[in-house]
């Protein structure tokens, strides 16, 4: 009975160690429309309703040649793209990619991006499995 209850013990004490994975979630993705094969970008929602972080670490789609994580920031008063990299997603929080911030360029588009489009975007994480989500091309509200 001893051994049965101590056993018990630990077990219950582990569990609560243990905190869930993280849980990636992928919403509202879109993109503006494109003249000729200039570079597009895609915007959308990533969600982590886990206990554990994650990371987005890149993107991958038929519709390009190539798709970065990129971020816009100010220098010295002026508007810069830089490539990311990998992309922090804390547990139990929220990334939104929207113009002027964080966001997906696709480089090397194969067509152009016309508004009613739609296209699939991989996106790839360090600790969860790839992601396929549904790009939507349109114009930004107000546009």
């Amino acid at each position: 009975m001893i051994l049965r209850t101590s056993t018990l013990a630990v077990l219950l004490l582990a569990s609560c160690g243990q905190q869930e994975a993280a849980d990636i979630q992928l919403s509202n993705a879109w993109a503006r429309p494109t003249v000729g094969q200039v570079p597009g970008a895609v915007y959308l929602t990533i969600e982590n309703k886990g206990g554990e972080p994650d990371r987005l670490t890149g993107a991958f789609t038929d519709h390009a040649a190539m798709a970065m994580v990129h971020q816009n920031e100010m220098v010295d008063g002026i508007a810069k793209m830089r490539m990311a990299g990998e992309i922090n997603i804390p547990a139990h929080d929220r990334i939104e990619m929207r113009p002027g911030g964080t966001h997906i360029m696709l480089e090397g588009l194969r067509a152009p991006l016309r508004t009613g489009d739609d296209f699939d975007l991989v996106l790839k994480f360090r600790n969860s499995k790839d992601q396929t989500v549904k790009v939507t091309v349109t114009k930004p509200e107000g546009q």
